[in-house]
């Protein structure tokens, strides 16, 4: 049997390597070169993962926008306390248009989900991400 991926949008290789590299760029700019560099040095396999079926995959899709996509990625990685990602997401979400306002609103909201305690740790993340900002403006 023959499964036709295309009726599932995903796309071919090169359309997902190429999609990644967008999105990478307009997520992370010059930086995603090396993300991806950093993680092929740990694991070719994993790296081309990343870079196939998130980046490549996931969202490039048009259900929801990459501002959404990245509320979603920050909301989960602030309940698994999960700090270098959410850094990582925090810094990707300013860069495709949330604000600080939103980005510690969320954090704020999500506290009555997640606890306070993780809220209070990834507000720290964000303090830290926005700190950072400042130093380089």
């Amino acid at each position: 049997m023959t499964i036709n991926f295309s009726i599932m949008n995903i796309p071919d290789h090169e359309n997902r390597i190429t999609q990644s590299n967008e999105i990478g760029e307009i997520m992370y700019g010059k930086n995603w070169q090396s993300i991806i560099t950093g993680i092929d040095k740990m694991d070719p396999v994993f790296a081309s993962f990343v870079k196939e079926i998130p980046y490549g995959s996931v969202y490039p899709r048009k259900g929801l926008d990459i501002k959404s996509r990245e509320i979603a990625a920050i909301s989960v990685l602030a309940q698994l306390n999960l700090k270098p990602q959410l850094k990582s997401h925090i810094l990707a979400g300013i860069k495709v248009g949330l604000t600080r306002t939103e980005i510690k609103e969320l954090i704020l909201h999500l506290a009555m989900y997640i606890g306070y305690p993780l809220a209070l740790d990834a507000l720290k993340v964000a303090h830290d991400v926005f700190e950072y900002l400042d130093s380089k403006s």
